[in-house]
Order: C-alpha cells, then structure tokens, then sequence
C-alpha cells in the first residue's frame, strides 16, 4: 500500500471481505446489470490498482456513460487522491458521471473532495453490502490428489478448509468434550447415590427389632435356674416321711393310727 494510508475504523469479517478482486468486480458489474446497464469490463480485476485513476468498470444506458472504479480494500481507507484522479478521467473519457466502490471505508477528505462534484459519487462497504445483499461464502477448491503408489511414502499435499469448516469442526469437538464431560459427572454421581443406598440399607437392617421367633427360641436356650443360685429350703431333719398314700389301695389301721399320732410337719420345722 502507499505510505500514509489510514487503516479503517471498522474492518469487516464476512463473505464480501473473502471474495478475490475479480469476484468483487463482477458482483458489482452484476449488480448495474441488473439496473439496466450495459456493463463493459475495462478493468483487469486481479488485484488492488494502486496508481490511481484506472477504471474498471463503463456503464451504459441511453445517452449515459457513467466510468466505475471497483477498490476492495478491507484494511485501509480510500484517500482523496483516488477521488481527484477520477474525475480527471471522466472528463478525459467524457463520462456524464463517476462512481468509487470500496467494501471498506473512505477517508474524510475523500468524501469532502467528492462532495464538491455532483456527478462523482462514492459507496462505501455498508453501502454496497445492502446493494449486493447476502453473499454466498467463497469455496476453496482442495487441490487433486496424485494417484501415487502406497509404496512410494510421497506426503500428499494438505487440504485448506474454509472458515466455515472450521468453525463447524470447533462446534463438534465441542459437542463431543461436552458429552464426556457430562457422562463422567453422571457416572461419578450414579456411584456415590448406589453407595449412599447401600450404607442406608446396613443401618436399617441393624436397627430392625428382633423377630419374636428368634426372642422364643433365645429365651428357650435360657438355664431354668441361673447358675450360683440355689435354694434355700431344705428338708426337715428328724421328720419322718409321709408314707404315700396310693388311693384305692387298703390301708392298715395300725399305720393309719401310727402317722395320725405324729405332730405335724410344720410344727417340727418350728420347733427347729
């Protein structure tokens, strides 16, 4: 670029900003086309003309010859000089009028110069977006791959992708990274609940009562006397023993008379 250019104050990031010179070139002579225009293509359209005054563009339409300046510059800002020089070449031509496209911006003094002159008129990158419309992303052609042996080892020349294959590229892996993420956690929770149920279930089982079955046959293993425990009644001494008495067998009156005439068991125990 020429010393001194002023950079633009905003720098566009779309589908225009990408295009070739060559494509800018014809959308802008498609463009007039369509407004009934005879388009004549002077201009080489491959790259930014940097001397100044070259036409790119002849519009013709009845008794109008309007000459087109097409400059797609995305970083720098169009200076006056360009302006003036145009103008010397629409009278150079005789040309009823001039236009100055640009996809980026125009200096101040640009717009001053061309404001002086009612048949030049400049379109700056808004402008001429809203008169294109939507642009359709640029496709890079991925070059042919050579039919080359596989015991050759030759390297094959890489792809370029567009940005929008990139970005879709980006969105999937991050898609992908989000998902594991997210199993992961789902995993890490699944396992900490089953082991919180799990210890929930061990403290429920040791603080369920004992089934009264297993009290009845507990309390049945029970001794009927508790050991070190031992009675404390013992027999009379001296006192004879009752005889039994078997009923409905005959019974002497001797042995009758002989047990009657003994004193009580209580009383011996008293007496004691």
């Amino acid at each position: 670029m020429r010393p001194g250019m002023t950079s633009v104050r905003h720098r566009h990031d779309d589908a225009l900003s990408r295009v070739t010179w060559g494509a800018f070139e014809h959308m802008v002579a498609e463009h007039f086309r369509r407004q009934g225009y005879r388009v004549e293509h002077t201009g080489t359209g491959e790259g930014p003309n940097l001397t100044g005054g070259g036409i790119d563009l002849k519009l013709h339409r009845e008794q109008e010859l309007v000459v087109v300046q097409c400059k797609h510059w995305n970083s720098f800002q169009v200076p006056h000089n360009d302006v003036h020089q145009l103008i010397g070449v629409m009278h150079t031509v005789g040309a009823t009028g001039a236009i100055v496209i640009t996809s980026g911006e125009f200096t101040t003094s640009a717009m001053e110069a061309a404001a002086k002159f009612r048949h030049i008129r400049l379109i700056d990158g808004k402008t001429i977006r809203a008169m294109l419309g939507p642009i359709a992303e640029p496709v890079v052609d991925a070059p042919t791959l050579p039919d080359l042996p596989t015991w050759t080892g030759a390297a094959r020349p890489p792809i370029r992708h567009t940005r929008q294959q990139r970005t879709d590229r980006a969105a999937a892996i991050a898609a992908v990274a989000a998902v594991v993420v997210m199993s992961g956690a789902l995993v890490m929770l699944y396992t900490v609940y089953i082991r919180e149920i799990q210890q929930a279930q061990m403290a429920k089982l040791r603080e369920a009562p004992v089934p009264a079955a297993t009290q009845q046959r507990t309390e049945a293993s029970l001794p009927s006397v508790l050991p070190g425990l031992t009675s404390t009644l013992r027999p009379a001494e001296g006192a004879p023993a009752k005889p039994a008495i078997v009923h409905g067998a005959p019974a002497g009156r001797d042995v009758i008379a002989e047990w009657n005439d003994k004193p009580p068991v209580a009383a011996a125990l008293k007496d004691q």
